[in-house]
């Protein structure tokens, strides 16, 4: 007994097509290398075509119109904060137009301050009062006593006026860095002016000349020393309330 695999019968070839033409046979009805077609059937298949059909529709498109692609690269309208000047957070052109339901005439002339521009273009200018009315209205103060607007912009102008002066007087003293100012101030605000002499700063204060550069509030951020007051009103809530 041989290997299990050899037990197999062995298959037996069929019989090749040149074999029936050797003995003058003729090779069996379903051998495809002996079968013939008619000229008529040959002639009925179509010809080879291209696989693409060049007129199966339109010709092709830009796939995103026109129209759209022009009205999504067109600038959209200027927002509210694009329209004012950076300098100062205030529309560029102030209207000095009357308004509609206002019952008193209002002055237009706008008074210069003493503050220097940053860009030196001269000193900065307050609102006239017709101004400052339209940019009452405008933020929807429209109770606004139209006959109190010129005292409001005088006391508006009497404050930073002031507060340009308290810049002035901190400029003097700490412009030239920490050192000089502690020089300066060592003997009490009495004695400032002796100590700019003694310590030659007569020339450096004299030439000080600070501008400002922009009006910006700032009413979320503490002072330190509104900060400082706030925790010692957690230290002591008796004395700091």
């Amino acid at each position: 007994m041989g290997w299990f695999w050899a037990d197999s019968p062995t298959p037996t070839a069929p019989p090749s097509h040149r074999a029936f033409a050797r003995h003058g046979a003729a090779p069996p009805p379903g051998c495809p290398m002996h079968k013939h077609q008619n000229s008529t059937d040959a002639m009925a298949l179509p010809p080879s075509a291209c696989p693409v059909k060049h007129d199966a529709g339109p010709p092709s498109a830009c796939p995103v119109p026109q129209a759209s692609q022009t009205a999504t690269t067109e600038p959209d309208s200027q927002s509210t904060m694009s329209k004012l000047n950076p300098l100062n957070y205030m529309f560029k052109n102030l209207s000095q137009e009357r308004a509609p339901s206002q019952t008193h005439m209002l002055p237009l002339e706008r008074e210069p301050s003493t503050i220097p521009r940053g860009d030196g273009q001269g000193n900065w200018e307050y609102p006239s009062p017709q101004q400052m009315y339209n940019a009452l209205l405008r933020k929807g103060y429209t109770d606004t006593d139209v006959t109190a607007v010129e005292s409001m912009v005088g006391v508006h102008n009497f404050l930073n006026e002031g507060a340009w002066g308290e810049i002035m007087e901190w400029e003097k003293r700490f412009a030239g860095g920490l050192y000089k100012g502690w020089r300066k101030c060592s003997r009490g605000e009495q004695n400032f002016e002796e100590n700019v002499k003694k310590y030659g700063y007569e020339k450096e204060v004299e030439e000080l000349q600070p501008s400002l550069v922009r009006f910006q509030g700032r009413p979320q951020e503490m002072t330190p020393k509104a900060a400082m007051i706030q925790v010692m009103g957690w230290i002591y809530p008796s004395k700091f309330q």
